[in-house]
C-alpha cells in the first residue's frame, strides 16, 4: 500500500484560501441575496480540495470549514465539522474511484454536499425546535444550491490552481 504524501504550504493555501472566503461571506455575502436565497461557498471548497487532491486534503479542508461553520452560524455544536469531514473523505474516495478532477465533478457533489446537509439541518436542528415547513426548506436548499453551483467557479479556480502547482512537486 502506498502512502499519500500531504504538501504543508499546499494545506495552509487552502486554509487560507477557507479563511478568505468565510470572511468574504460572513461579510459581504451575509447580507447579499438574490430572490431571498444566499451564497454559501464553502461546502464548494470542501468538494474541490477532495477532488483534486484526495481525501487526506478534502478530511483538512472539511473539518476547518466545519468548525469555521460552528464559530459562524447558529447550529449543532460538532454536527459540522463531522460532516464536513466524512464528505471530504468520501469526495476524496470518489475522486479516486470514479470521479475526476473536472469542474462538472466538482458541481455535482457540491450540489450533493450542499442538498444532504440542508436535509440534515432540517431534519436535526430546523424540524424539532421551530418546525419550519418542509416545502419552504426545500426551496430554500434548491435554491441556494443553484445560487452557489452558478458561482462556485470562484473557489474552484483558485483550489484548481494552487492543486496545479504543488502537483509537480
Amino acid at each position: 500500500m502506498q502512502r499519500e504524501r500531504i504538501s504543508i504550504p499546499q494545506i495552509a493555501l487552502y486554509l487560507l484560501l477557507t479563511i478568505a472566503v468565510y470572511a468574504l461571506q460572513t461579510s459581504l455575502f451575509g447580507r447579499w441575496s438574490i430572490r431571498g436565497y444566499h451564497l454559501d461557498l464553502l461546502p464548494a471548497l470542501v468538494t474541490a480540495a477532495a477532488l483534486l487532491d484526495g481525501p487526506a486534503e478534502g478530511v483538512i479542508v472539511g473539518v476547518a470549514v466545519g468548525l469555521l461553520y460552528d464559530l459562524g452560524f447558529i447550529g449543532i455544536d460538532g454536527l459540522y465539522p463531522l460532516f464536513f469531514l466524512l464528505f471530504g473523505l468520501f469526495a476524496g474516495a470518489m475522486s479516486r474511484l470514479t470521479l475526476s478532477g473536472s469542474y462538472a465533478s466538482m458541481l455535482i457533489m457540491t450540489a450533493v454536499e450542499m442538498i444532504v446537509i440542508g436535509l440534515v439541518r432540517y431534519f436535526v436542528y430546523l424540524l424539532p425546535q421551530a418546525g419550519a415547513s418542509f416545502a419552504l426548506v426545500l426551496r430554500q436548499i434548491v435554491g441556494g444550491t443553484l445560487l452557489t453551483c452558478l458561482l462556485c467557479f470562484a473557489v474552484y479556480l483558485p483550489m484548481r490552481r494552487i492543486s496545479q502547482r504543488f502537483a509537480s512537486r
